[in-house]
């Protein structure tokens, strides 16, 4: 893990604090202040909090997720190691995936957010989405909870059951093909079938597969400029239960 999270620097602020953490928010404001092992972390929500009426992406709908368990996996694809659920759990069904594509300035044509809508409504408030600690590997992992590396310029949404149907698919594809490349003969001429679907995106940015054995499917797309750092989002409405699911690729 650690040459991808060294490479690039955490766009959130985090400061270390040994008094008793809760989380704050300034509702007002859009800013969430989080404690995370032990350190706090400072995300602000403006942008995203009611992005089905941000003027300043073009909406598309990636298609609907299957999510047989409800344990929602975000990840980078092709980067397996953190293809965990969230701490949270919804029920199981299908939902919307939206992508939000740049309309203005250096995001023209790129993803600039995904969204898994659980409910379609604005949240009351948006926290960090988190792992289970139990399931990261090291103090380090946890400190970066609620961020994810990539380093295939790709990001994905998938229910945790078909995920691990999907990593199996991976190692027996090698297993069989040992000079192969997955992404190269299986997904590369997917993505192309969406070259210009939709018209706002640079094109070949996003698929919606259904791994052989699945029941489920994973629902994958561009992380903004490519490699990275980036959060996971949850929104919340007043009564704790789970409305939207974003990640930020800006």
């Amino acid at each position: 893990m650690t040459s991808i999270w060294t490479l690039f620097s955490c766009k959130i602020k985090q400061t270390t604090d040994n008094s008793k953490l809760q989380s704050q928010k300034d509702t007002a404001n859009r800013k969430v202040t989080q404690p995370i092992h032990g350190e706090k972390t400072e995300f602000d929500s403006s942008d995203f909090h009611d992005l089905k009426h941000n003027k300043n992406y073009d909406r598309f709908l990636a298609g609907q997720l299957n999510l047989p368990t409800g344990q929602v996996v975000c990840t980078d694809p092709m980067y397996r190691e953190l293809g965990l659920p969230q701490s949270w759990t919804i029920d199981k069904g299908q939902y919307s995936v939206y992508l939000y594509i740049g309309l203005k300035d250096d995001f023209a044509g790129r993803i600039v957010y995904a969204e898994l809508v659980v409910k379609d409504e604005i949240p009351a408030y948006w926290e960090m989405s988190l792992i289970p600690e139990h399931l990261l590997v090291d103090s380090f992992e946890r400190k970066m909870n609620g961020m994810y590396p990539v380093e295939n310029g790709l990001s994905c949404f998938a229910d945790f059951e078909t995920y691990k149907i999907y990593d199996q698919e991976i190692k027996s594809f090698y297993q069989n093909k040992k000079d192969g490349n997955f992404y190269a003969d299986v997904l590369a001429n997917l993505f192309k079938v969406n070259k210009e679907t939709p018209k706002s995106s640079r094109g070949e940015d996003w698929i919606n597969y259904k791994p052989a054995k699945a029941n489920g499917n994973i629902i994958m797309f561009g992380s903004g400029y490519g490699d990275g750092i980036y959060p996971r989002y949850v929104g919340y409405d007043i009564n704790g239960n789970v409305v939207k699911f974003i990640t930020d690729f800006k």
